[in-house]
């Protein structure tokens, strides 16, 4: 696997809470592990939530992921403006530095739309998201722009599971839970 591609889960995770209709952007994948953030769960929490020099920040905050809920994570296109950064594709970074976005966005150096902030990550052990790929898990793309990603709908995994063709269309269809069907 490599790190810039996309996972969106398939219906074999419908009645996995974390992970049921999640897509998830790989920002780190080597020996040490594999690591991605969730792009299309937002939260009920804005960044002007955390702390002071956020206030006046109305910019969502989604869930990364379940690992290291305690975490704030960031990935962007201003990679001329915020140093440190790890480079994920072409044009999309995942940031280190809080304190500089947070000034950036405050003084209106860079937009809102160029940047996406996540609690928590997901992260899986050296062959475990091979494994979860092999059991049909999860179906990869890298068919994507970075405004895509940094401003996702909440229908993105729908839009990107219909990109696999007829026989996913069912399922794009379903209730986030089927239980209560």
């Amino acid at each position: 696997m490599n790190k810039g591609k996309i996972l969106i889960s398939n219906f074999t995770l419908l009645n996995d809470n974390q992970f049921n209709k999640s897509v998830i952007l790989l920002v780190k994948d080597d020996d040490e592990a594999t690591i991605g953030f969730i792009l299309n769960k937002k939260t009920k929490y804005l960044i002007s939530d955390l702390n002071e020099s956020c206030k006046g920040l109305e910019i969502s905050l989604y869930e990364g992921g379940p690992v290291s809920l305690d975490s704030l994570h960031f990935i962007h296109k201003k990679n001329d403006l915020i140093e440190d950064s790890i480079k994920i594709n072409d044009d999309l970074f995942w940031g280190m530095n809080f304190d500089k976005i947070i000034d950036l966005l405050n003084n209106n150096k860079i937009n809102r739309n160029d940047v996406k902030f996540f609690i928590g990550y997901s992260g899986w052990g050296e062959t475990q998201l091979t494994d979860e790929i092999n059991e049909n898990s999860w179906l990869i793309s890298s068919d994507f722009s970075s405004n895509d990603i940094l401003n996702t709908s909440d229908i993105y995994w729908k839009n990107k599971i219909n990109e696999f063709g007829e026989y996913y269309k069912i399922w794009s269809n379903s209730p986030y839970n089927p239980n209560l069907n």
